[in-house]
């Protein structure tokens, strides 16, 4: 009796346990870690960086003979979707597209011009595609910027990934922008966004990049074309309308809350003619914005509480003395103004509310926003803004004078 008890849980189990049908092996993967974006007329040209394992596994001391073959493998498709193009991807990849682990996404320019509604849809409705992705466009295409190494990394995916991360915590003027960031955007009553721009820059341009192949030259310790990031794309709605330089940029990073850390260099007094500056390196920062309707129009009160510390001067004053200090808050607080005021005036110039002011006016006015809502991009042209900046430096660090 025992062992037909035991039989019968025996077949119980083989019966519920039925293995893993539907498994895929690793090795039956390749792995993207960027994908980029192209439109000739009505189709979509979506190109894949895989990793080649055998390549990676050489360098970091594994099995494989990896040689001088690359550490990925940039291959594209013409198709009338972009999930058309994974199932395409199976004429010209011996492995199965794998998205779940991509880094970044590369719209070219055209593109986005054409807008990005349909690309937004895919992500948002696809199980394997992560929303976290970071997003950056391109003047030019989205597949030539993926076929170029950055060095020293072999993944040039992971790499760029990594510069929009670092740029955003210690830089901020070119913040990330993942797709979710995008979408949030789209659907709010603002409707605009702004997404870095990368481009190739150096001593030679992109159009020379095959001659330089053919001579060697990309085996210098410097390589005379760089990918960087070179500017940002405002967006209204999906459609790219405009472009930010740097300062614009920047100024627009306080407005949008993007300021993680940055660097500021400040001149040593506010008549200083001498060319001497201090640097102020900024680690705190607290942002708040209050709409008010004056007459017949809004005003947004911005009010920033910014904290950091000297990290270098060559100025002659005692920093040992308040009143000292209390000099460079005054100039770090007018240089802030001014960076804002520069991002403002561009942004209000292009007509797109790329800051979420509309977000703002709504929930304090949601009576009002019914009737301004369909005259809020003209509406936005005639807001005023008032910035008013209180700065704090906390530490000067270990010297209280310069060496001079």
């Amino acid at each position: 009796m025992y062992r037909i008890r035991v039989s019968g849980i025996l077949l119980m189990t083989a019966v519920i346990l039925t293995g893993c049908w539907n498994r895929t092996e690793l090795n039956e993967l390749a792995i993207t870690t960027a994908t980029g974006i192209d439109r000739s007329q009505h189709d979509w040209i979506v190109s894949y960086q895989s990793i080649v394992p055998s390549t990676v596994a050489s360098s970091t001391g594994g099995s494989g003979g990896g040689g001088s073959q690359p550490a990925v493998h940039t291959f594209s498709l013409r198709t009338k979707t972009i999930h058309q193009a994974m199932n395409d991807s199976s004429m010209e990849s011996p492995r199965r597209v794998y998205v779940a682990h991509n880094h970044v996404l590369i719209i070219s320019q055209k593109s986005a011009e054409q807008g990005l509604s349909e690309l937004l849809d895919y992500y948002l409705r696809s199980a394997e595609t992560r929303e976290t992705v970071g997003m950056v466009i391109t003047d030019g295409k989205a597949s030539d910027m993926l076929k170029n190494m950055i060095p020293p990394e072999k993944i040039p995916g992971m790499s760029l990934s990594n510069i929009l991360e670092r740029e955003t915590e210690n830089v901020s003027v070119y913040p990330s922008v993942s797709v979710f960031e995008f979408a949030q955007h789209f659907y709010s009553d603002a409707g605009g966004q702004i997404v870095p721009m990368i481009g190739l820059t150096g001593q030679q341009s992109a159009k020379n990049m095959d001659k330089l192949r053919s001579l060697d030259i990309l085996k210098k310790t410097s390589a005379p074309v760089k990918i960087s990031l070179t500017k940002a794309a405002v967006f209204n709605g999906d459609r790219l309308v405009g472009f930010l330089n740097r300062s614009e940029s920047y100024g627009l990073s306080w407005l949008n809350r993007k300021i993680r850390g940055t660097e500021l260099p400040l001149p040593c007094s506010a008549s200083e003619s001498s060319g001497r500056l201090g640097s102020v390196r900024i680690n705190r920062v607290k942002t708040h914005f209050n709409p008010v309707k004056t007459g017949y129009h809004y005003t947004m009160q911005v009010r920033v509480k910014v904290r950091g510390v000297l990290s270098e001067s060559a100025c002659q004053q005692d920093l040992s003395k308040p009143e000292t200090i209390r000099s460079l808050e005054s100039i770090l607080e007018k240089q802030i103004e001014k960076d804002i005021y520069t991002g403002w005036d561009k942004i209000q110039k292009l007509g797109v509310d790329a800051l979420g002011f509309a977000d703002k006016v709504h929930r304090k006015y949601p009576g009002q926003w019914k009737s301004i809502r369909k005259e809020w991009p003209r509406e936005f042209k005639k807001m005023d803004l008032d910035v008013q900046v209180k700065a704090t430096i906390r530490r000067t660090g270990l010297l209280k004078k310069t060496l001079k």
